[in-house]
Parts: C-alpha cells; structure tokens; sequence
C-alpha cells in the first residue's frame, strides 16, 4: 500500500475529537444535565467533561463503560457517530455484566478517601497472590 493510501486509510478510520465533544455535548442535552450534573455522574470533573465536549480530550476506557451504562448509549455512537443515541435496555451478556461490573466498582473506587484506596489495593494485591496459588490443600 502506498504511503498517501496509508494516510488516507488512517484518516477514515481516525477519531474526530471534536465531533465526539459534539456527540457527549447532544447526550448531556438530551437528558438536560448540566456540566457538573453530567460530570458527577461520570465521577469526573466538569472541567474533564468540558475539554471532551470542546474536542481537546477524547473518553477513553473506564470513561466510556460509565457513559455506557449511565446514559444507555453506546461507545460506537460516542466515537463514530454509528448507531443510535440512546440503546434500548437488553439483557446483558456475560462480557457486558462485567463491564458493568467494573463501572460500579470504578465508581466505587473514585469516592474512596486515598487511604481507603490504598487499603483497598492491599486487599486486591492478597487476593490475586491467593487466587494464583490455588485453593488450600
């Protein structure tokens, strides 16, 4: 493939930052939220929402499992404009019960003071050294 055909390729299939903004900005609008309205839901600042709606950050990760299941969208929607705004609810598959599953806990996470945080991970880093080591014989 050509170089000029790479980077026409590339274009096709990269995310328009500003064109997402304009998509998080129509969610927010369509459930008449504020920014800080918005943003405490997401567990984020307004400020963070503010740069994503004017096309300076894209979400990412754990930002687009909370827009997901907060807003009952799609993060295809978000990021390509593919799809409908707001999804009908349907039963969860195994893969997506998991995710929702790690936006509760996330959101969990985020309200813990830092010594709670740093607790929890203790626990975590016990757990995971257990569960590699298999049951108790």
């Amino acid at each position: 493939m050509k170089e000029a055909d790479l980077r026409e390729s590339h274009k096709k299939t990269s995310l328009d930052p500003k064109k997402i903004g304009k998509r998080v900005r129509a969610l927010r609008q369509k459930y008449m939220l504020t920014q800080a309205e918005m943003a405490k839901r997401l567990l984020i600042s307004r400020y963070q929402l503010s740069e994503i709606e004017n096309g300076k950050r894209v979400p990412q990760g754990p930002l687009l499992l909370a827009m997901e299941y907060v807003f009952n969208t799609s993060r295809d929607w978000i990021l390509t404009g593919k799809g409908e705004m707001i999804v009908e609810k349907k039963e969860l598959t195994a893969g997506e019960e998991v995710e929702a599953d790690i936006v509760e806990l996330f959101k969990g996470f985020r309200t813990l003071s830092q010594e709670g945080k740093k607790k929890l991970m203790n626990i975590l880093r016990v757990f995971l050294i257990v569960e590699k080591s298999g049951p108790y014989t």
